[in-house]
């Protein structure tokens, strides 16, 4: 039924906008290949556009065909504008102290050739934006005005948007509540209406006090056409949404036309007049269209020199990480991994999937990074199939967050007969050479010390690799949540969970919590804070060391070859012999048990099994910032020992 409406919703959105009479009009190529974040000068004379990797920032002249290349250091292609004063407008980054990334804004003026640094690094987000009457390079600290008045303005910095007016004055609007975050603020060209979008939600328009005057439906990277009209992508990543088109909107919602080929794969849209230019994905061929539709009539743009000031409630700000979070995937959808699992424990079947130990995961690294005194931004928090975000949605969001790393959580399969489980990091480029500095680094790190998780088994050593080199999709296809980031950071698949002893100990919380916190040391060890969070854990399994497992499928490996204890007491004490925590191993045959947040001491640990028998007693001692292990085996012949 719901896609049966969907479809009846898609037919009247067609049927309006064929009665509006909008058609596209010529269509022509303007790069051959590798562009992308076209973006088009008014008088249709300048293209700025970005290799795939974002590495450098390029300028055609159209009339000429004469290239000039703006920029080639610090990521510049995916932060840019061409304002309508001529000049480019970009971003550059650079790691600094600890890997911590700052930003720096630049003025290239294509007359002179000359490049000047307008904004100074700063931490943070740092996004050029287009102004009623100019252009704005916005940052946290510190914003540079391409001329005295600019005019108004809207920007978005993680779940908030703001609204920016003539004397300067800024605004929080809260249009949409529970959105995972916003993005691609703008201002009508009349300057009377905010479009967003609601990651998880859709495409927006509301009034200047916040108030939604039309919902749009789920599409990326808006611009204003005219007042009337706007022009977007698709969100392909959401099953909602068919097709890789580029789209016409009106802006009270009742048009909705694809305004591009059937046969391309169009994304990253840009409007100037009449026209429209935008990219393909593969291969980055940059088209232009044109529209038979009034152009906008924009306010005049102020020339003259431009200046900086400070954000003053900012300026004191301490330069923190930030972490941006991704838990993979979302709601249980097609592109979910599901697995039955037979659980002896309960009898039943229980249905693993991926995107919710990858949610435990991620919720839990946020909680653990933030009490060690990051900053952080996740990309979900809940499962939900409005969840399961476009991959370039994810992008931005990690982006517009100003993070210094970026963290996408998943698990991993073989899909094929031969059972396998070590930690693997896939980072963006070819073995050994990342297209984004420091993601080789970062990936190494916390590969290192999810391998050095004693409760699972391990088949094999943890690995780093490219995701050119580990796929075979096609040249600098990679995956597409690495697409377009620019920030030091990787894909982690923690372990395979077609492995049955894995996949069991994954629906265990408190070891996809272990998982978590051991991406925290490889993350505290990258940005040189190894060893400042106080307090550590124990952690570790039990089994039956006289009794093997019965399964079906026999591609065990060592130690996950025994049963594992169900409902285990374990009790600790501390040096005083004060009693500090209990736990129960589960009864999903994975014998979990892990103790967090334990202050630095020597502890004793108990181990109950049927009412007081006490079998075992263990000493461990706890160290800051670390893990202590202590798998226990229990034998059905040892005689229970007096409390």
């Amino acid at each position: 039924m719901k896609r049966l409406l969907l479809a009846l919703a898609i037919c009247l959105s067609a049927m309006a906008a064929m009665a509006a009479g909008v058609k596209p009009g010529s269509v022509k190529t303007l790069v051959d290949s590798c562009g992308f974040f076209p973006q088009l000068s008014l008088d249709g004379q300048w293209l700025l556009y970005s290799p795939t990797e974002g590495t450098s920032l390029v300028l055609k002249n159209l009339l000429t065909g004469a290239v000039k290349t703006v920029a080639t250091t610090g990521y510049p292609g995916f932060d840019a504008i061409l304002g309508d004063d001529g000049k480019v407008y970009y971003v550059t980054q650079q790691r600094k102290k600890h890997n911590l990334v700052y930003r720096t804004g630049h003025c290239y003026d294509p007359v002179t050739g000359k490049d000047k640094v307008v904004l100074k690094a700063q931490h943070g987000r740092v996004q050029p934006l287009r102004a009623s009457r100019g252009v704005v390079i916005n940052g946290e600290r510190q914003i540079y005005r391409s001329g005295k008045q600019v005019g108004s303005w809207a920007y978005t910095r993680g779940d908030k948007l703001y609204l920016v007016d003539d004397a300067g004055t800024t605004r929080e609007l809260q249009p949409v509540k529970e959105s995972n975050g916003y993005l691609w603020a703008s201002l009508s060209p009349d300057g009377t209406r905010v479009m967003f979008e609601a990651a998880a939600k859709g495409l927006y328009v509301c009034d200047l006090n916040g108030h939604v005057l039309a919902e749009l439906g789920e599409f990326l990277m808006p611009c204003w056409y005219n007042n009337d009209y706007i022009v977007a992508m698709s969100n392909a990543g959401n099953v909602r949404t068919s097709g890789s088109f580029i789209w016409l909107l009106s802006a009270d919602g009742n048009v909705c036309k694809p305004i591009s080929g059937q046969n391309e794969r169009a994304v990253q849209p840009m409007v100037a007049g009449n026209k429209v230019v935008y990219s393909l994905i593969y291969d980055g061929t940059i088209k232009q269209l044109e529209l038979d539709l009034a152009p906008a009539v924009f306010l005049h743009q102020e020339s003259g020199k431009g200046k900086t000031e400070k954000v003053k409630s900012l300026v004191n700000k301490q330069d923190v990480p930030r972490v941006f979070i991704n838990p993979g995937h979302g709601g249980h959808d097609s592109d979910d991994r599901h697995v039955p699992t037979w659980v002896i424990g309960k009898q039943d079947t229980l249905h693993y999937y991926e995107s919710n130990s990858n949610l435990t995961k991620g919720l839990a690294l946020q909680e653990i990074l933030t009490n060690k005194g990051y900053e952080t931004a996740i990309s979900r928090t809940s499962n939900f199939t409005e969840d399961d975000l476009d991959l370039f949605e994810i992008v931005s969001l990690a982006a517009n967050s100003g993070a210094d790393i970026f963290m996408s959580i998943h698990s991993n399969a073989t899909g094929i007969e031969k059972r396998v489980n070590f930690p693997l990091g896939l980072y963006r480029g070819w073995d050994g050479k990342p297209a984004v500095e420091g993601s080789l680094d970062l990936s190494k790190l916390v590969m290192k010390h999810l391998h050095g998780n004693d409760l699972a088994v391990w088949t094999a050593d943890e690995r780093s690799r490219g995701d050119w080199s580990f796929y075979d999709w096609g040249y600098k296809v990679g995956l597409g949540v690495l697409r377009f980031n620019k920030l030091p950071g990787f894909l982690s698949e923690g372990s395979f969970h077609d492995y049955l002893p894995e996949r069991e100990r994954l629906l265990n919380d408190s070891y996809c919590w272990l998982e978590a916190w051991n991406q925290s040391l490889g993350i505290d060890e990258y940005f040189g804070r190894k060893g400042k969070f106080k307090n550590g854990v124990i952690a570790g399994t039990v089994r039956w060391k006289d009794l093997a497992r019965q399964d079906t499928d026999k591609r065990v490996f060592d130690e996950d070859n025994l049963l594992t204890v169900n409902g285990a007491l374990l009790r600790l004490y501390n040096s005083r012999g004060s009693l500090t925590r209990i736990y129960t191993t589960d009864d999903l045959d994975n014998g979990v048990f892990v103790f967090t947040n334990l202050v630095p001491d020597k502890y004793r640990l108990e181990f109950y099994y049927g009412g007081e028998n006490l079998y075992q007693t263990v000493k461990l001692k706890v160290k800051k910032n670390q893990s202590s292990y202590k798998n226990l085996k229990l034998s059905k012949d040892q005689k229970p020992k007096k409390k």
